[in-house]
């Protein structure tokens, strides 16, 4: 299924975060903190044995937005109602015929369906899970592979799990790079240009000649280093300005204490600076 045209603000408030029957508050609040991270807006709760919102918040700190937008209900139809398709997380497979998809083919499944409507993802209570009647009120199951030995998740951890793939989906139905980590406005600069590159290099070579670095060198084979060495770094155009702007204080340091060593010579020379000529 094909997904129409959307952002990715949009997809993710399709996406509604259901846990039913919660028994331990501190795994709201873990569930809270990967919605948060993840980008993930909308919590429905269903008949929690514990709901403090003023601990929420304390435990997953810098989430009282999402903390007070969480929807309350006191049955399980009426949570899903507005919805148009629903994903219950289970480890148990059921004799009944269902679709049954991993985290990351999952993801990708409930993304896609997104951009028709509103999307739940269930998750059952900590000590048994969804029972069958839960999850007869499913499209879909989803399950995390997990070790035969010990196959039980923490609520928080296997929720963490499903929200990571989530964002993962969305970004890719929007054409997100995923290795963006949205950085500062100032940050986003484009590569440097050749003729950035040789104006730095014209300035380096000047500096490390007045610092005396080349004093009795060839300074070809030293610069063709120094090329290497940046150009393997691939700075950007702030970054080079940065290089450009510390050549210069070093030429303009070298040059300036130059030039008071030599005011301060003709100054001695000339008596002007004090010293014997105030004597006579």
């Amino acid at each position: 299924m094909s997904t129409p045209a959307a952002d990715a603000d949009t997809l993710l408030d399709r996406l509604v975060i259901v846990l039913y029957e919660t028994q331990d508050l501190v795994n709201i609040a873990l569930v809270v903190r990967a919605m948060k991270n993840m980008g993930l807006r909308r919590l429905r709760l269903v008949r929690p044995v514990e709901f403090d919102a003023y601990r929420i918040d304390g435990i997953a700190h810098d989430t009282s937005d999402l903390v007070a937008r969480i929807e309350h209900f006191h049955d399980l139809p009426t949570a899903l109602a507005d919805v148009t398709f629903v994903v219950g997380t289970t480890a148990r497979r059921r004799k009944s015929v269902q679709k049954w998809w991993m985290p990351e083919q999952g993801a990708r499944e409930i993304v896609s369906r997104a951009g028709f409507g509103q999307i739940a993802v269930l998750f059952g209570r900590e000590d048994r899970g969804l029972a069958n009647d839960d999850l007869d009120l499913c499209h879909a199951l989803l399950s995390i592979p997990v070790s035969g030995e010990h196959p039980s998740m923490n609520l928080g951890q296997a929720a963490a799990v499903v929200l990571y793939e989530l964002r993962k989906a969305v970004d890719a139905a929007v054409g997100l790079d995923p290795r963006d980590f949205s950085p500062k406005k100032s940050q986003k600069t484009g590569p440097a240009t050749a003729d950035d590159m040789e104006t730095f290099f014209h300035l380096w070579e000047q500096a490390l000649t007045e610092v005396g670095l080349f004093q009795g060198l060839d300074p070809v084979p030293k610069m063709r280093s120094f090329r290497s060495i940046f150009q393997r770094a691939e700075p950007n155009r702030r970054e080079v300005g940065l290089l450009q702007a510390a050549a210069y204080e070093i030429l303009h340091f070298v040059r300036g204490t130059r030039d008071d060593e030599s005011y301060r010579e003709a100054s001695e020379g000339s008596g002007t600076l004090g010293g014997d000529a105030d004597a006579r």
